[in-house]
């Protein structure tokens, strides 16, 4: 143990979204895209995370300091209503990925095309080989046509791969043959959720956990070749509307939090700006968002033109960064223990120091083309990051039980009575006039013994009377009784 350095602590988020100062150039584009959009900014850096990650996941791997290298692909969930711009922030930065496939492909035809000629011609040279051979009499000039006919057929023209990346409505057998035959490094997202969780894909979500993990996927089949998918990559973003994530939770099979689809996402949930966005006819500038879209190509056409992919480069971290992350793995470790805040989130939590990692290895190679250390700089906006990420994901997949939520709502109802001086009150009048959700004698109490374990409150009874002392732990004050009862029946 290294007693040198005070060792640091997760979650650090406030519950304000995190200063991008460590990566400017998806700063100056979230301040670009917030400005004009005027839409969270969690869904704009979670869409800025799933493009990137989109364009490096071919080129980098990033090694863990517990000695693991994993991919640096993200799983990204964004839950927003109709209305929070989810299309508009995509279209800002998905639409250069969209444009660089779409040119690649009418590129493709032509090579494709040059490909089918030298195919014939290669095919009718193999037939007349063949039947070349078939007329060969004696030992030598049959091992010469022999020898002649392999030659050829080692000269086949290669196949071109199709230059396809980008996937949406698709089966599991679409996505790994394309996966397998052509590019190997994919996204799949939608910016209607309701689409991509009604596509087969989804039905099979331990195929995606494999993927996410840089694992093999054994395809056998009946009736085609069956084949491997070894060394893929897939970065996965739905944005999705709650009504649509909702409707597959309830439809879905798989035990998405058992078999751990969910523990890997990276969750905003962020809160609506409906009703505060204002337009002023201003044409704002776009100069930003181009450089990080001219980044992305860069990077993405070098991966793509990358001959062998299993020659990814090793990302590593600095030795500060280093401690850090250890620092960070250890305390999540640590909140998943019993009362920790990760006790009932221990999927989620085993995920987020390697999601962590991701991220930073993600922030650091875009922003420091050619640089392969993380920084702790690069390090800590990813632990930020993930921080304010986590906590929505607590709130949507891990939310407070009903008594403790009950006990907030009662605590803010209480305030004003607390601060005009009131201190004595019926219980009958708390179940009378109180919050909605605590009308039922049994809500009531359960949240009364949730405040009472932090709060100064008790419950005394009084000529068979439930009063509930606001300060109980000052002494009694009959004359304070008597007036607080009078006024509160």
């Amino acid at each position: 143990m290294n007693f040198s350095r005070y060792p640091y602590y997760f979650p650090i988020s406030d519950g304000n979204f995190p200063n991008l100062c460590a990566a400017p150039l998806m700063r100056d584009a979230l301040f670009e895209t917030f400005e004009s959009v005027q839409a969270p900014e969690s869904m704009i850096v979670l869409v800025q995370l799933s493009t990137i990650s989109t364009a490096l996941q071919g080129a980098i791997n990033v090694s863990l300091p517990i000695n693991k290298i994993c991919p640096v692909s993200i799983l990204a969930i964004t839950i927003a209503e109709s209305g929070e711009r989810k299309s508009t922030v995509e279209s800002h930065y998905m639409g250069v990925l969209k444009a660089i496939q779409k040119k690649l492909l009418v590129e493709h035809r032509s090579t494709f095309n040059k490909y089918k000629f030298l195919k014939e011609i290669h095919d009718e040279e193999t037939v007349r080989l063949k039947r070349r051979l078939s007329k060969e009499k004696d030992d030598e000039s049959y091992e010469l046509a022999l020898n002649e006919l392999q030659a050829h057929h080692d000269a086949e023209p290669i196949k071109p791969r199709i230059p396809k990346f980008l996937y949406e409505d698709v089966t599991k057998e679409a996505l790994l043959v394309g996966l397998s035959e052509n590019l190997p490094n994919a996204f799949l997202g939608s910016d209607e959720g309701g689409i991509l969780f009604k596509s087969y894909i989804m039905l099979s979500t331990a195929i995606i956990n494999s993927l996410w993990g840089g694992g093999d996927v054994d395809i056998g089949r009946k009736t085609l070749e069956s084949f491997v998918v070894s060394d893929a990559r897939l970065t996965m973003h739905i944005m999705t509307q709650w009504s649509a994530l909702q409707d597959f939770l309830g439809r879905s099979k798989d035990d998405l939090r058992g078999n751990g689809f969910f523990a890997r996402a990276i969750v905003t949930n962020p809160i609506s700006l409906c009703g505060y966005r204002q337009v002023s006819g201003y044409e704002y500038s776009k100069k930003a968002t181009e450089k990080f879209n001219d980044r992305i190509k860069q990077l993405l056409l070098n991966a793509i033109a990358m001959e062998d992919y299993r020659n990814r480069i090793t990302v590593t971290f600095s030795n500060e960064a280093k401690n850090v992350w250890l620092d960070i793995a250890n305390d999540i470790e640590i909140k998943m223990g019993p009362g920790g805040m990760y006790e009932c989130a221990k999927d989620h939590a085993s995920k987020v120091p390697e999601n962590i990692a991701r991220v930073a290895a993600l922030i650091h190679c875009f922003e420091n083309p050619g640089d392969f250390e993380i920084s702790v700089e690069s390090l800590w906006l990813a632990v930020e990051l993930l921080s304010y990420f986590s906590r929505d994901f607590m709130r949507v997949f891990c939310p407070p039980p009903k008594y403790v939520l009950d006990a907030c709502a009662l605590s803010e109802w209480l305030k004003p009575f607390i601060a005009s001086g009131i201190r004595y009150m019926r219980k009958n009048y708390i179940l009378k006039y109180g919050p909605n959700c605590i009308r039922k004698k049994a809500d009531l109490q359960a949240a009364l013994d949730y405040l009472k374990q932090s709060n100064s409150m008790a419950e005394i009874f009084i000529v068979k009377t439930r009063i509930i002392d606001l300060f109980f732990n000052q002494e009694p004050d009959n004359s304070k009784l008597a007036e607080n009862l009078a006024r509160y029946l």
